[in-house]
């Protein structure tokens, strides 16, 4: 009963806490493997399985990190990977004169296409297309 309650309580968090817990029980696993098979005498196989358990643990636990990639959440793009107007207007396909109606039109076009859960899209061709409508509207307020 009590890992079938913890399996629903770990249903229920959201993917990124989800993934936070798991690098952090898996992480305590392999180090606590990694050292009780170095203190039996395989510190040939203990040492690797201890620094890979250290390896997750430093990942999740270290501050302002977000996992391996480098990734905070909610973070803006930097500048090296900023894109420019002339890109955000190619990838929404519209020209140098639109109104605001006009970016939300051509989104709303887009994302029906290349959302994820469409079949055709992908995760990153949605952010690319979210990334191009939101610095053309800032573009049109600022």
């Amino acid at each position: 009963m009590v890992l079938l309650g913890a399996a629903w309580w770990f249903s229920r968090q959201k993917t990124a806490k989800a993934a936070r817990m798991v690098r952090i029980i898996l992480g305590g696993g392999a180090l606590l493997a990694g050292v009780l098979i170095s203190l039996r005498g395989g510190v040939i196989l203990g040492g690797p399985i201890g620094l890979f358990g250290l390896g997750m643990l430093g990942d999740v636990l270290r501050p302002g990190r977000a996992g391996r990639q480098g990734r905070t959440t909610g973070s803006a793009p930097s500048a090296s990977n900023a894109m420019s107007l002339a890109e955000a207007r190619e990838i929404l396909g519209v020209d140098a004169d639109v109104d605001e109606d006009g970016i939300r039109a051509a989104h709303r076009r887009l994302m029906k296409k290349l959302h994820p859960d469409t079949g055709e899209g992908s995760a990153a061709l949605a952010r690319q297309v979210q990334e191009a409508r939101d610095l053309l509207l800032a573009h049109l307020s600022g």
